[in-house]
């Protein structure tokens, strides 16, 4: 994600890579599969009676390799503070989806912060 430091109505270039040689991963993406690009602020240590906000920014279209660029709009009505940008993978059937017994990890994301 870049930039790392944007103000609400910004645009933010969110760019992922391929699975280059990863043997445990799928050949390829699904036809139809796509990226859901999400927004999460952290709740300020000093409000903790604050929501938490979250949001869906739209979606990217992945290569064959998995790999996907484009652009989003900060929502003009974030919390100034720390957030994170996440990337999930939707229109494809993945191992956590398959097996609840395997522990997953967290979605990719990168935090960013939400600057005045």
């Amino acid at each position: 994600m870049t930039p790392q430091s944007v103000a609400p109505g910004d645009v933010l270039q969110v760019e992922t890579a391929g699975r280059e040689g990863d043997v445990d991963c799928e050949p390829s993406i699904p036809a139809g599969a796509r990226y859901e690009v999400a927004i999460t602020s952290e709740v300020p240590d000093n409000d903790p009676d604050m929501s938490r906000y979250s949001t869906s920014l739209g979606s990217l279209d992945p290569d064959s390799d998995g790999s996907a660029q484009g652009t989003v709009r900060v929502p003009n009505d974030i919390p100034i503070g720390t957030a994170e940008v996440s990337l999930r993978l939707q229109g494809a059937t993945t191992i956590c989806d398959v097996d609840p017994n395997i522990g997953c990890a967290k979605n990719p994301f990168t935090p960013i912060e939400i600057i005045e």
